[in-house]
C-alpha cells in the first residue's frame, strides 16, 4: 500500500524539500501553499496524513486542521486521516495558550521546526503505524 501525504505550508522550500523526501520513501505526495489550497487538496486527494504549516496566508494551520476534522466527522475526508502541525511557534513562555491553541486545532501531532529529516521520517511513521526507512 502506498501512503498519500498532503504537504501544506507556504515556503516553497520546505515543500520541496519534504515532498522530495518522503517520495524517495514511497509516498505519494500531493502539495499546496496556503490553507485554502490545502482543504480543497484534501478533498480532491483523500491523504492519509496531512503535514501542515501553522503560519501560512489566507488560512492559518491552526482552523484548516480543525476544518480537516470536521470534514472527516461528516464523512468527507478519511477517518483516519492524520493531521501533523509543522510550526516554528512553540508558545513556551505560555503553555496555556499553546494548549488553547492545540485544543481549537485538534491536530494528531506537533512537529516544531526546524527538523532534521530523520525526526520527519520518524514521525510519519509513528503517525501511520508503519516502518519508512529513510532513503540513502
Amino acid at each position: 500500500m502506498t501512503y498519500k501525504v498532503l504537504i501544506v505550508d507556504d515556503e516553497p522550500d520546505l515543500r520541496e524539500s519534504v515532498g522530495y523526501l518522503l517520495e524517495r520513501a514511497g509516498f505519494e505526495i500531493e502539495c499546496a501553499s496556503n490553507g485554502h489550497e490545502g482543504i480543497g487538496a484534501a478533498h480532491a486527494f483523500q491523504p492519509d496524513l496531512v503535514l501542515l504549516d501553522v503560519m501560512m496566508p489566507k488560512e492559518n494551520g491552526y482552523r484548516v486542521s480543525r476544518r480537516m476534522h470536521e470534514a472527516q466527522a461528516c464523512g468527507l475526508l478519511p477517518e483516519a486521516m492524520k493531521v501533523c502541525l509543522l510550526t516554528a511557534r512553540k508558545l513556551d513562555h505560555d503553555p496555556e495558550r499553546e494548549s488553547l491553541f492545540n485544543d481549537f486545532a485538534r491536530p494528531d501531532a506537533v512537529m516544531y521546526k526546524p527538523f532534521d529529516p530523520q525526526q520527519l521520517i520518524d514521525k510519519v511513521s509513528e503517525m501511520l503505524g508503519t516502518p519508512v526507512t529513510s532513503p540513502a
